[in-house]
């Protein structure tokens, strides 16, 4: 299945406070995300809070490993239960998938996730150390301008050799605005065509 907007639209649900468990429609920026995520190697997204754009990219995950045997997925955020929790949310939506969507599982945790294709999910606070050792074909970066900007800084010079391994490795970044700091740069500078987001 190569639309992963028709994907998740179809078959992934999501919790809403209101009304409990639900099929995740997607508002038309949302569909636009996705598909900048399907298209683009690098994306950075400045977006309110409350706007459904973590949940659009765990969506987004859960098709990309379940059609690509053998991907790499790191998800990191600011604090390690952000990530626990946006990993808890895509294994929620791995378990209302249909039967014949699902894949084996190998490993189902609060920090990892590995299908029977091969794929592997890990989820982790951003640090320096985060994915050092390992090659990622995505790595998404959630709320990235509450990094500290020391980590932030240590964070890139770690993680750009390995995003720079593979030809087809991706960086999706998304965050609500904070101040002046990592995040703020490389918004203004993607904004002024000084980097590849």
């Amino acid at each position: 299945m190569e639309d992963p907007v028709y994907f998740t639209e179809t078959y992934v649900k999501i919790i809403s406070l209101d009304e409990g468990l639900i099929p995740f429609k997607l508002y038309n920026f949302q569909r636009q995300m996705m598909w900048t995520f399907h298209t683009e190697r690098f994306t950075i997204c400045k977006l309110p809070r409350q706007s459904g754009k973590s949940t659009t990219i765990i969506a987004y995950l859960l098709h990309f490993c379940l059609f690509n045997p053998t991907v790499s997925v790191a998800i990191l955020a600011n604090k390690a239960v952000v990530a626990r929790d946006l990993l808890g949310r895509l294994q929620l939506a791995y378990e209302h998938l249909p039967k014949w969507l699902q894949q084996g599982v190998m490993t189902w945790n609060k920090g990892s996730l590995e299908l029977e294709n091969g794929s592997k999910i890990l989820s982790s606070s951003t640090s320096a150390s985060a994915v050092r050792g390992g090659s990622y074909n995505i790595i998404f970066l959630d709320e990235f301008a509450y990094v500290p900007n020391n980590i932030a800084t240590q964070f890139l010079s770690s993680v750009y050799p390995t995003i720079s391994s593979g030809k087809e490795s991706k960086v999706m970044m998304v965050s609500t605005p904070n101040g002046m700091n990592m995040f703020y740069k490389l918004w203004n500078d993607a904004e002024n065509g000084n980097n590849t987001y």
